[in-house]
């Protein structure tokens, strides 16, 4: 055995195999950015590894058979053993393999650091959250209601739902969120080009007729790149038998599209009430259009029919989750929202968006870094849920680590790109991180998806750049847009840039147009007025109302939502003013940095924070 070794050296046998090998890594790595940057096919990128398997045998048999020389390729047997040169051949080899090696660091750092360093999160687990874009895609279309009463609505678009949600557990496979998917309900567009503006590789499309206990559904898969059917399928079922058909959905596509997974995920069987399942459907309906207290009063119908109905728990906490701040109180809300949850992992405890649900809700055992652990740990187990990822998102910029929570906002809008709430998530870390220009362009985005509000928002950053006149003509036209007066806004602006009086000038007129906007207005109204302190360079007051509320590190308080934006905004002084310590001490972020690591802006000099 030892002279087949010492003779594989001697022919340079193990050299070749070393410098194949690393120039096949260096050459699959320009492929895969090549075949994006070119709109090359994917299948060009598997004909070039394959290649490259069939050529290394090859390489290892020539390296053995035959020898370089002065006077050309020979067969190794013919030359005479006092004449040959493999030891020079040998010695220009590990001179190639030093030079292969030096490029192939180089490329690794560069495309490490330098090409990734403005958008690549900094720990782990938002790296995993952004690898997790998988070379199989698909978008699930709301399925279209052939039922002769329209009311069934909710029915055929919650069943598209459910099988997007089944889909979305598969980590190999890219699934686009529902906001999106759903943005082409009612359209009879091209599949190809809706694929393409998702950015998937397949869409499934189908339509349900319901008539009494009876259910026809037909569902189609569909290649992007030319329009073909790749399956399709027709299920007449009962009512009682919907479970079984979206088990059946999900293992098919999984089948055709060849993805190889362990066991297929499965929708099991939640409830036994028909009646049940329908309102559970209608409440995720109401929470899909922003009507919360509509979904928890068919939540609530729901849990009386089936006790035992697991998923409605979770669901409800969910409500109790997005009400909160506006329908309760932080405490409340928290309150209402652990207690559901725990009644859902009571009856099945292996609900993971419940389970995250639970660790921020549950007061007895709740703290900052526990709530940032428990979605962490979700994202890992479902990369694909949109919820999910707007929490998570969400508390780690709160928390300071911005990058992190870029990686998770980008993340959530390759699954939903054409959320408007999905895009200003990802506006307001872009913002966080330095990035403006893209920040804005993000807003502008989510005004197109049809939210509003960003025309607010848009002004809030031009206030914070000082570009003012384009501030206030996005206010104008935010406020204009509902009827409201707008005529104050220039004047407040004017006002409120002169550094010596600009404080005392906003505490005056705040109020005034406060009490002149609408009563169900009002609240809002000064909530949003109450950045400008920040965004004017008034940090010190900004910290006022936060200071005045009960801050505490063991529930939700109203403090939440102001630290966030001061955190976006952190360039107007809002990370490096003292007070911003103290409270972020008082909510527990602080014990998150001694126990994770620091955030993107502060260290620990001499034992104590510094931020800047």
């Amino acid at each position: 055995m030892a002279s087949v070794w010492a003779e594989l050296k001697r022919r340079n046998v193990v050299r070749v195999a070393i410098a194949y090998l690393i120039v096949s890594w260096l050459i699959l790595q320009f492929t895969d950015i090549l075949i994006p940057l070119l709109t090359l096919p994917g299948w060009i990128g598997r004909l070039v590894f394959l290649i490259l398997i069939v050529g290394f045998p090859l390489a290892l048999f020539f390296a053995w058979a035959f020898e370089l020389t002065p006077d050309g390729i020979k067969k190794e047997k013919d030359v005479d053993r006092s004449e040959s040169v493999t030891h020079v051949t040998g010695r220009k080899l590990d001179f190639i393999i030093i030079g292969i090696l030096v490029i192939a660091l180089a490329f690794f750092a560069v495309d490490k650091y330098a090409l990734n360093s403005d958008r690549l999160p900094a720990t782990d687990v938002a790296r995993e959250i952004v690898a997790t874009a998988a070379k199989q895609s698909i978008a699930v279309l709301p399925f279209v209601n052939m039922s002769s009463d329209s009311e069934q609505e909710y029915f055929s678009d919650g069943l598209s739902e459910e099988i997007l949600n089944l889909l979305a557990k598969i980590p190999e496979l890219k699934v686009i969120a529902r906001t999106s998917s759903f943005a082409f309900k009612g359209q009879t567009g091209d599949i190809r080009g809706i694929g393409q503006q998702l950015g998937v590789k397949t869409v499934l499309e189908g339509s349900v007729r319901k008539s009494g206990e009876r259910v026809r559904i037909t569902a189609q898969l569909i290649d992007v790149s030319d329009g073909a059917h790749i399956w399709s399928q027709t299920y007449d079922r009962t009512i009682t038998d919907i479970f079984a058909v979206q088990d059946d959905v999900a293992a098919a596509i999984i089948d055709a599209l060849q993805i190889h997974v362990g066991a297929n995920p499965a929708r099991g069987r939640p409830t036994e009430s028909t009646e049940a399942y329908a309102l559970f459907l209608k409440a995720r309906a109401s929470l899909n259009a922003g009507e919360s207290r509509d979904a928890e009063e068919f939540v609530l119908s729901a849990i009386e029919l089936d006790p035992e109905f697991a998923e409605a728990y979770e669901l409800l906490a969910y409500c109790y989750w997005t009400l909160c701040g506006s329908g309760f109180e932080p405490a409340e809300g928290q309150k209402l929202a652990g207690e559901a949850a725990g009644k859902a992992l009571a009856i099945d405890a292996d609900l993971l968006f419940a389970q995250a649900l639970y660790q921020s809700g549950n007061i007895e055992t709740y703290s900052y870094l526990g709530e940032i652990e428990a979605l962490e740990w979700a994202v890992r187990q479902q990369p694909g849920n949109p919820a999910l990822l707007v929490a998570l998102s969400w508390d780690l910029l709160e928390a300071g680590y911005l990058q992190e929570a870029l990686g998770a906002a980008e993340r959530l809008v390759q699954l939903d790109p054409l959320s408007a709430s999905a895009n200003l998530i990802l506006a307001n870390a872009l913002y966080a991180v330095g990035r403006t220009s893209e920040s804005l362009a993000a807003m502008d985005l989510a005004l197109q998806f049809g939210d509003d509000f960003a025309k607010w928002g848009i002004g809030q950053v031009n206030l914070a750049e000082k570009q003012d006149d384009i501030a206030i003509a996005h206010f104008e036209a935010y406020l204009e847009q509902d009827g409201l007066p707008s005529n104050w806004v220039r004047e407040l602006v004017i006002g409120a840039r002169d550094s010596a009086t600009g404080q005392a000038y906003l505490d005056r007129h705040i109020l005034q147009i406060v009490a002149s906007t609408p009563e169900s207005d009002g609240f809002s109204r000064q909530d949003n007025l109450s950045m400008w302190y920040l965004l004017f360079g008034f940090v010190d007051r900004y910290f006022e109302p936060i200071l005045d509320i009960d801050l505490t590190d063991s529930a939700w308080t109203d403090a939440d939502i102001p630290f966030y934006r001061g955190t976006v905004f952190r360039r107007s002084g809002f990370t490096a003013h003292p007070k911003y310590l103290a409270v972020a001490e008082s909510i527990g972020i602080i014990d998150v940095w001694d126990q994770r690591g620091p955030p993107d802006f502060c260290e620990k000099i001499g034992g104590e924070w510094v931020c800047e």
